[in-house]
């Protein structure tokens, strides 16, 4: 009951503010006063949520920007509103929710952050202290605290503190270690005990390796070592430790490789054979990191032998030969020999062929160009004999070479290997033979009707409307009969010779007709479009007194699950006719 009280007296007081200002009109605050009272009702519910904690503060916090802009408007001068009845609202709404929802850490987040964008900053020291309690198992929480004494304290031996605090009671933390190895190797740019710093910062590393079985996350501290001066003795012992229990993990060779190439070496022996002549060129310089990179990764696919390891090394050349700028020809020349390495290791993916035909196409000055290229084709379609698109480019360029045997014995061999995904090559072939052996299209056309189900339902409909252009609507009348009581059925054959019929100058409603009945009897049972194109046919071109047989055959022919989505449908058409 007192807290009842206290917060209806806080809202008296900030109503009062609000009045006093005259910022507001009486609508305004009658509204204002309206949606404070259902907040509060809300919150001294007992089935409140955190939800209605939040969308207050959210509606306080908007208040205090709508008071600020009114100040402006109307030119008065702004004063610190640290000791305003809303500030003081939501100061007590946030304490509120911390004690109520205090194992929800999002809560202590968003409240020091509200006291300090106001620079309200006493007794966060007593915040955080009660944060600490109730969360000292989560990361996020020594986290927040940590960068807290940096950045308003400037006690960085006091965050480092924490740090380790919470590493106590987090051991398998990679978000704390991250943190305090970081904020450790931040003092070799300022300090004058570089040799005290740099040991600190081992035996953190140390004890992150020991606790953390993550290949990923010490790589990530290697990559923080890097980023600092003097820590090359650091960055050897991380990478021996990586080469001594991760020496099978593809990651490890990829970054040995980029750190190569990056002009990083690794040299625990204190022997650097990759030392530099004074006066070495900046292309010198490129080309040997270049080399030191690629011999790192010839290591690693010869030890590892997978598809990752391979997919890495490759994607790294190809990085490499994105800047042609300088060094164009070695460039390629190591991508090229990779590639092809690959593929007699069998480990290349078809982006990587793909690659590796971009790479030929866009080389004009190659004499040779044609036959690499074919060539490369090959691997590809050997290595991946399911990838259609391979298939595709290779029938291509032996129709731009002029290789028609060729083209002939390839296309055979792809039909057989994809079987009915074959589709586009019988197109690619249709479209070849129709520019240059006009003679054979028939031809195809009949050895494409004979093919799986997804090849021929594709050829049939082409087919008839082939006839009907090169020999007349009689013969594709003919022809169509036959094709359409051949099994398989195929409804595509009925549609186009449908629309056939009704492009002809005098239209013959018994030929019209003759589609929709093939149609309707061999897919009438699972599809009701048959029956709609069938009734439209009749009420546009044919006999419209035949509609109420053909819908009454409809509803007895469909099985049950589609016979309520067929009189929707025929329902709309009437309503439209009508």
């Amino acid at each position: 009951m007192a807290d009842l009280i206290e917060n209806q007296c806080e809202n008296i007081d900030e109503l009062e503010y609000i009045k006093k200002m005259k910022l507001f009109d009486k609508s305004e605050i009658k509204n204002i006063a309206k949606q404070l009272e259902e907040y509060e009702t809300k919150i001294q519910s007992h089935t409140t949520c955190k939800e209605d904690y939040l969308k207050y503060i959210t509606y306080e916090m908007d208040l205090l920007k709508r008071v600020k802009q009114r100040k402006e408007k109307l030119g008065i001068t702004q004063q610190s509103d640290t000791e305003s009845p809303i500030i003081k609202k939501v100061n007590s709404l946030y304490q509120k929710a911390t004690i109520k929802f205090q194992d929800d850490l999002r809560f202590w987040m968003a409240y020091m952050k509200f006291r300090k964008q106001l620079r309200l900053t006493n007794n966060i020291s007593r915040l955080i202290e009660k944060m600490i309690e109730i969360h000292k198992n989560k990361q996020e929480c020594w986290i927040i605290v940590a960068r807290w004494q940096i950045e308003e304290n400037k006690n960085l031996q006091k965050a480092k503190q924490d740090l380790l605090k919470g590493l106590r009671l987090n051991p398998t933390s990679q978000h704390l270690y991250s943190e305090i190895f970081q904020l450790i190797l931040n003092e070799t740019e300022t300090t004058d005990e570089l040799a005290v710093v740099l040991e600190r910062a081992q035996v953190v590393y140390q004890q992150a390796f020991k606790q953390i079985k993550d290949v990923t996350f010490i790589i990530k501290l290697l990559e923080i070592t890097t980023k600092h001066k003097n820590t090359e003795k650091l960055q050897d012992l991380i990478i021996g430790d990586l080469l001594k229990d991760y020496s099978y993990k593809p990651q490890v060779w990829d970054t040995m490789a980029r750190r190569e190439l990056a002009g990083f070496t690794y040299d625990p022996d204190g022997e650097d054979d990759h030392s530099m002549e004074v006066d070495e060129t900046e292309l010198n310089v490129m080309r040997r990191r270049i080399n030191f990179c690629n011999k790192v990764y010839q290591t690693a696919v010869k030890r590892l032998k997978t598809e990752i390891m391979w997919t890495l090394y490759i994607n790294c050349l190809t990085e490499i030969n994105q800047d042609l700028s300088s060094l164009p020809n070695f460039k390629r020349k190591i991508l090229k020999n990779a590639l092809m390495q690959g593929h007699q290791s069998k480990k290349l993916q078809d982006k990587q062929y793909w690659y590796w035909i971009k790479i030929l196409e866009n080389d004009k000055k190659d004499e040779n160009l044609k036959d690499k290229l074919y060539q490369v084709l090959c691997y590809a379609t050997d290595a991946l004999p399911q990838n259609v698109d391979f298939w595709k480019d290779k029938l291509r360029h032996l129709i731009s070479v002029n290789k028609n045997d060729l083209f002939i014995t390839e296309f055979n061999k792809a039909t057989k290997i994809l079987g009915n995904k074959a589709l586009p090559l019988w197109k690619i072939k249709l479209l070849y033979t129709q520019a240059k052996y006009s003679n054979k299209v028939e031809e195809i056309y009949l050895a494409g009707m004979k093919e799986a189900v997804e090849i021929s339902r594709e050829m049939k409909p082409a087919y008839i409307k082939w006839v009907v252009l090169t020999k007349g609507i009689q013969i594709a009348r003919h022809i169509y009969n036959e094709l359409s009581v051949k099994i398989p059925f195929c409804l595509e054959l009925h549609k186009e010779m449908a629309e056939i019929e009704l492009i002809q100058p005098d239209i013959c409603k018994q030929n019209a007709r003759r589609p929709h009945e093939m149609a309707t009897s061999q897919f009438g049972k699972t599809n009701t479009e048959v029956w709609i194109n069938f009734i439209e046919f009749e009420m546009k071109y044919g006999e419209p007194h035949k509609v109420s047989d053909i819908h009454h055959r409809a509803v007895k022919t469909l099985e049950a699950t589609y016979s309520d989505s067929f009189i929707s449908a025929f329902n709309i058409i009437q309503t439209n006719t009508n």
